[in-house]
């Protein structure tokens, strides 16, 4: 008996692991040794979390899958960010190729919803090349239009802002056909999910369609971080108001020293609360703005704190000495789990708070030649 129990458990776990299976990635142009990781993310939380590790040999890595039941999964090359793919991770053997020289247009298959999951993506490619060539060119020119509108060029400021719309549109449309024909199973799920992300939706609206998938689907481990960032949602205060009393924050400076927002901004007069990070490609784009606007006005009493969304300290260090930021900044290296995302209820950044010396808002979001006007006007 005991020697048929040994044996069952044997086989057991051999069915287990074969259920399990693999994901095998095939590289191009990766060097070998390139540390290959699969992410994922816990309920509440956006910060991606590494689950499995590999490093490349031969244009090749063969990872056990760590997936029981299905979640969205990111496979990260190297230290960065930058090249990553997304995928549904899940029991079964999955296949990704990924070429370094065309890192937008990976290949997932192996299980049947990662094929299903390619073909839609496929099928997004070219409204999303689109959506990238507007943000490379036309947003450029609309946001620069928009720093120095004096009114001459609202015309074409509508034209872009049409075109962004009209783009975004189609991708949320292909998003819902995508959800309506996949609404029994996780993949309609995960396009939910997503909408989530792009859409300014009542969160009672949002909660409403939840509710309108499977009791399975809801309890799984993507529906429940569906439900959190629901709950979250809900709780998250409303967004502060001109007029308003800006909270209060603490963080650390790059020399390590705990600062408050109330200790620096007494005995000043007029102060711009900066919330950015090294990685956020608009903050960067507006530090030459903040820079010229410093140098200008802090002799007459203009100041700035930088409060910084970073996870890297040697990453947000660089960005201040790199974009020359002479101002004070502070930073829990928190990345999205920072306090005062929920605090001031920040949906993305750059987002600015202009304040008097007592904390009270006076204005909010300001950028470029906007920032200098209100600036001239205040310190009046």
């Amino acid at each position: 008996m005991k020697k048929l129990s040994v044996l069952l458990l044997s086989v057991l776990a051999f069915v287990s692991c074969n259920k399990a299976g693999k994901i095998e990635v095939e590289t191009d142009n990766i060097s070998d040794d390139t540390k290959v990781e699969i992410l994922t993310r816990e309920a509440g939380s956006n910060e991606p979390k590494a689950i499995a590790s590999g490093v490349v040999k031969d244009g090749k890595v063969v990872l056990d899958n760590p997936f029981t039941e299905a979640d969205e999964a990111f496979l990260k090359f190297g230290d960065g960010l930058e090249s990553t793919v997304f995928f549904l991770g899940e029991p079964g053997t999955i296949t990704i190729k990924y070429d370094q020289k065309n890192p937008s247009k990976p290949l997932v298959g192996g299980t049947d919803n990662n094929k299903k999951l390619q073909a839609f993506q496929d099928k997004m490619a070219p409204v999303i090349e689109r959506m990238m060539a507007f943000y490379n060119e036309d947003g450029m020119e609309m946001m620069m239009l928009q720093q120095s509108n004096e009114g001459q060029n609202d015309q074409r400021i509508k034209e872009l802002q049409d075109k962004s719309q009209a783009i975004m549109t189609e991708l949320d449309n292909k998003l819902t056909e995508f959800k309506e024909e996949n609404k029994n199973s996780v993949l309609g799920l995960l396009a939910f999910y997503q909408q989530m992300g792009n859409q300014e939706m009542d969160v009672n609206e949002l909660q409403k369609e939840f509710d309108t998938f499977s009791v399975d689907l809801k309890g799984s481990k993507i529906g429940k971080k569906i439900q959190a960032n629901l709950d979250m949602l809900q709780d998250q205060p409303e967004a502060l108001s001109i007029g308003e009393k800006l909270p209060d924050f603490k963080g650390l400076t790059p020399e390590g020293k705990e600062l408050t927002l109330n200790t620096f901004i007494e005995g000043k007069k007029l102060i711009l609360v900066d919330i950015w990070a090294s990685w956020c490609g608009p903050c960067r784009q507006e530090n030459p703005n903040l820079v010229k606007a410093y140098e200008k006005y802090n002799s007459k009493g203009f100041e700035i704190i930088g409060y910084s969304l970073d996870k890297d300290d040697a990453g947000w260090k660089g960005a201040i000495a790199k974009d020359k930021l002479a101002w004070a900044q502070v930073s829990n290296l928190l990345y999205w789990d920072d306090p005062i995302v929920g605090a001031y209820g920040i949906e993305g950044i750059p987002a600015s708070f202009l304040i008097d010396g007592n904390g009270n808002i006076l204005e909010q979001n300001l950028r470029g030649a906007e920032l200098e006007k209100a600036i001239e006007k205040y310190l009046k």
